[in-house]
């Protein structure tokens, strides 16, 4: 199968996911994420301003800020596909991008090295390895990013993926169910 139709297979899926089965599941996501931000102390982090048919951010996002932790979304640059993170103060200073994508209304405050970056997507390995949206925007910047990646997840979402030389892989996949330790996974089967 191919990453196209993988991706079109796993959006339509999570948008008919049963509304109340994915509530519940993102306030586990959300708990067990800002568990790990707390005892890690984590004082940056970068994270997406969600799509619908994503999980929501919109909760974690409102805590971080409520918790002093200095939070970042990303701006896309799409005729150079580069990726900044920019920050994020308030859901009244959001606004759109030429993409219908939501973003913070003032882009000059980046920081592309937050501790940790929530990184996005639709289907993921156990290694971590990712299908996102296609656009390769979250590879190119991953690779040059030193801090923790990890992804918040649906058990669903953990399936088939198809690697290639330039995928950068999350070290941490966060599901309902479980935390898997994809860096050292990867160093496991190597």
């Amino acid at each position: 199968m191919s990453k196209k139709t993988l991706r079109k297979e796993m959006i339509s899926t999570l948008s008919s996911m049963d509304e109340q089965y994915k509530k519940k599941n993102e306030e586990i996501l959300k708990s067990r994420l800002l568990d790990y931000i707390e005892k890690h102390d984590i004082g940056s982090v970068g994270i997406v301003l969600a799509m619908p048919h994503e999980m929501d951010t919109d909760d974690i996002i409102s805590h971080l800020v409520r918790q002093g932790k200095l939070v970042y979304t990303p701006v896309c640059e799409y005729s150079s596909k580069q990726l900044n993170f920019c920050r994020f103060t308030s859901f009244d200073k959001v606004t759109k991008d030429e993409k219908n994508l939501r973003v913070p209304e003032d882009t000059e405050d980046v920081n592309n090295s937050p501790d940790l970056i929530v990184v996005p997507g639709l289907i993921y390995s156990e290694e971590g390895y990712r299908i996102g949206y296609g656009g390769g925007f979250y590879d190119r910047f991953l690779s040059h990013y030193d801090g923790l990646k990890v992804s918040l997840l649906f058990e669903e979402q953990l399936g088939e993926v198809i690697v290639e030389h330039h995928d950068i892989p999350v070290d941490l996949l966060i599901t309902p169910e479980r935390i898997i330790d994809a860096e050292a996974k990867r160093e496991n089967d190597a």
